[in-house]
């Protein structure tokens, strides 16, 4: 009887260690393909993954030929992995620039990327090119009807070109207008060039705060800058495009120099209506645009699922695999953003693909040109015939960094709140990250749940879940490497949402949807 006792309690101990061996084994082999992957993925050879780049490029066939080899059945076009599309990649020549005329002495001629910045986010047309315009000041250069304010109220800016202060009016560092107008008029300059613009004007340029003092350096950086814009929204809105150029400390000097009211003058203007003025002054536009017409590509895998009768509920699981490239000959390598992103859904692909324990079909999505917009995204969802059949998206951006215990949750409840309880659920029994719900205030300033890929499918009600690290230090910047990510964490991730996918693709019934994203 002892004798039996003791062979079962050996039994179960070795068994017990079998089962931790095994698990450990899983997860040596996860964290073996994540890190092996993610150091291809953010190598200098891949010259920071720019979209349709070369590097781009490389990345797709990389990622494409993963996988393949995990069993990953192609969903793209045309038998392939890829769904392509067009693109028109726009630019200023390096020989653009900005002049001032003072009174009658020749101009002040500002290149672009120096002293002045001209705005990629929408390029202009030719015909404002080599004018010399009337420059009128218009304080913020804002309109709400609702706040009773307005920026253009008794002055004709008609052929013209507007100057505005950056941002929107404070008294005692305190909002004075709603909400959304705020958001809308500090989000970029573009709303304020489209209203200046119905006015009639025909240029705006924006006087430097504190934000564009304290980043100059990067936006002048952008002045080499690509605009990326599908063939629809260059028919959409370039046409009515006004050259926008953004003013540093300088050039603001030089246009103020001689009028009524200097930049010193306007720097330290407390009247959150401040007074129009015509400007003595004389300026002139001075570029030319590169245009090319370039092809971008998504990646689409499809994993099939085990139950028939659920074929046509697809789950779907995206990473943009899409960086920055590279600036003045250096390689922004972009490992956490969003190489970790990347490599942790081919990895979560290769297990599914291995295990084969999912009823409903799952598609795995690569995302191109989210740094240029979420352009990938934008147009997969609208030419993609299964976006009609997709019960949930999982957005994978950034998640190798910061703490290994805790992750971001964005938007998980905002659609299906039922899938925000099976995050609570899965995450309880798998990884027990830390979830952090602090950017689903519906007054995070930073409007997290706007600046990523599956707004696209929220747009199109379909229940999303965003997760992120929230890692700052060196996002956007060249010492974003491999040698700092956490591949525990992203193992972890891997875990995590591995079991959700399945959990999601085996429930009896889809998921719930309480209300559309707004």
């Amino acid at each position: 009887m002892n004798l039996l006792r003791i062979s079962s309690i050996v039994f179960l101990f070795s068994s017990s260690i079998l089962l931790s061996q095994a698990a450990l084994s899983y997860k040596n082999s996860s964290y073996t393909y994540v890190k092996s992957n993610l150091e291809f993925l953010a190598s200098d050879e891949l010259e920071g993954r720019e979209t349709t780049s070369r590097g781009a490029k490389l990345a797709s066939l990389f990622i494409s030929e993963e996988l393949e080899k995990y069993g990953v059945l192609p969903y793209g076009d045309s038998g392939t992995y890829f769904q392509n599309f067009d693109m028109i990649v726009s630019s200023f020549a390096p020989e653009s620039n900005f002049a001032i005329y003072n009174g009658e002495k020749d101009s002040n001629n500002f290149l672009n990327g120096a002293e002045i910045n001209y705005s990629a986010r929408s390029l202009p047309s030719k015909e404002y090119s080599n004018k010399k315009y009337e420059i009128i000041f218009a304080g913020y250069g804002i309109f709400s009807e609702d706040d009773n304010y307005d920026s253009y109220e008794n002055i004709d800016v008609q052929g013209k070109v507007v100057l505005v202060i950056n941002g929107t009016p404070k008294v005692n560092d305190e909002e004075i207008l709603s909400e959304e107008i705020v958001q809308k008029y500090n989000r970029s300059t573009s709303a304020k060039a489209e209203l200046a613009s119905s006015k009639g004007a025909v240029g705006l340029v924006v006087l430097p705060d504190s934000n564009i003092i304290k980043y100059w350096q990067f936006i002048s950086r952008m002045s080499t800058s690509k605009s990326f814009k599908l063939e629809e929204e260059i028919e959409k809105t370039e046409i009515k495009s006004i050259p926008i150029v953004l003013l540093n400390e300088k050039s603001a000097n030089e246009l103020l120099l001689n009028e009524e009211s200097t930049f010193d003058t306007l720097k330290e203007l407390t009247d959150p209506k401040p007074e129009p003025f015509e400007l003595t002054s004389k300026i002139k536009f001075n570029f030319d645009l590169l245009i090319e017409n370039k092809v971008a590509r998504n990646i689409i895998g499809l994993i099939k699922g085990n139950n028939k009768k659920l074929s046509d509920e697809y789950l779907t699981i995206g990473a943009h695999y899409d960086h920055v490239g590279m600036n003045n000959g250096q390689v922004y390598n972009g490992a956490d953003d969003n190489g970790s992103g990347t490599v942790t859904v081919l990895e979560i692909a290769r297990k599914i693909a291995l295990e084969k324990q999912n009823d409903r079909p799952i598609l795995f999505i690569f995302h191109t040109g989210e740094e240029k917009g979420l352009k990938g995204a934008k147009y997969l969802t609208n030419n993609s015939n299964f976006i009609d059949s997709a019960i949930v998206h999982i957005n994978i951006d950034m998640v190798g960094r910061e703490s290994e215990d805790s992750i971001y949750c964005i938007g998980a409840s905002k659609i299906s709140k039922e899938l925000g309880h099976l995050v609570e659920e899965v995450n309880s029994t798998s990884s027990k990250f830390v979830l952090d719900y602090k950017f689903d205030d519906p007054d995070d300033p930073q409007r997290l749940y706007y600046r990523s890929d599956h707004i696209h499918y929220a747009n199109k009600g379909i229940p999303i879940a965003f997760f992120y690290d929230y890692m700052q230090k060196d996002y956007h910047k060249s010492s974003d490497t491999t040698e700092k990510i956490n591949y525990m964490k992203i193992v972890k991730m891997v875990e995590f949402i591995e079991n959700l996918l399945i959990k999601i693709s085996n429930m009896d019934h889809k998921l719930s949807v309480e209300k559309q994203s707004l």
